[in-house]
């Protein structure tokens, strides 16, 4: 064997170390995560003149663990370690949950979410990637939020809509563009929304996939986002 059909050793070498690092950098994500929850569960036993330093907590708690959620799942994704879960739910029961859990935690006094929801709606989807999409979608909504879900042309659409002051118009000069997306004022990094356009496109049936839509046509005034 000539030295130019030698096996790369450095390279193999590199590509190994890589690997072990993923798996150590999943491994530790999944533990973090792991923590968070614990912690938000060991809330629950404070004294209840602390819950409003409670419900703070249990605030900032969650948008941490959905961006571990969002990391870890699109860490996956990239890796081709990612499959989706997908099991049956009934619409009104899973965004009245959602609802419930907004509404305890939310420390805005004059916050408030609506549903407008069939309440015979069943649907397959991955229920904690379409969580974590919708909980950090109203993290970003003004304080008047309206959380609707219906089937169109066979897609289950499901709606946030605001009373802000809506998409910066840049999103729709370059939808495609991660830096239109980000808003250090807002604290919006991108991630959010690269993950919400990553996570339906992956519920798929046939040759139909999921998607999402933005626009300032809430019919409250400000911003909505479309989760199909």
């Amino acid at each position: 064997m000539s030295d130019k059909e030698m096996p790369d050793k450095d390279a193999s070498d590199k590509i190994a170390s890589s690997e072990q690092f993923n798996a150590v950098l999943m491994s530790f994500i999944h533990d973090i995560k792991n923590s968070f929850l614990i912690s938000l569960s060991s809330l629950e036993t404070f004294k209840p003149e602390l819950k409003d330093n409670v419900y703070r907590i249990q605030y900032e708690l969650q948008c941490i663990n959905n961006s571990l959620v969002q990391l870890l799942s699109l860490y996956k994704m990239e890796t081709h370690l990612f499959s989706i879960q997908a099991d049956q739910y009934n619409l009104y029961d899973f965004l009245e949950e959602i609802i419930i859990n907004n509404s305890l935690i939310n420390e805005k006094n004059d916050f408030s979410i609506k549903m407008e929801c069939d309440e015979t709606i069943e649907w397959f989807f991955n229920k904690d990637l379409i969580a974590a999409i919708i909980n950090n979608s109203t993290r970003y909504a003004k304080p008047k939020i309206k959380l609707s879900a219906k089937i169109i042309n066979d897609y289950l659409q499901i709606c946030i809509e605001d009373d802000g002051k809506g998409f910066p118009e840049k999103m729709f000069v370059h939808p495609d563009s991660l830096e239109t997306a980000i808003d250090i004022q807002s604290g919006t990094t991108g991630l959010d929304l690269y993950f919400a356009e990553k996570i339906p496109n992956i519920h798929h049936n046939g040759d139909k996939r999921g998607f999402t839509v933005i626009d300032n046509k809430s019919q409250l005034g400000g911003g909505q986002f479309k989760l199909l």
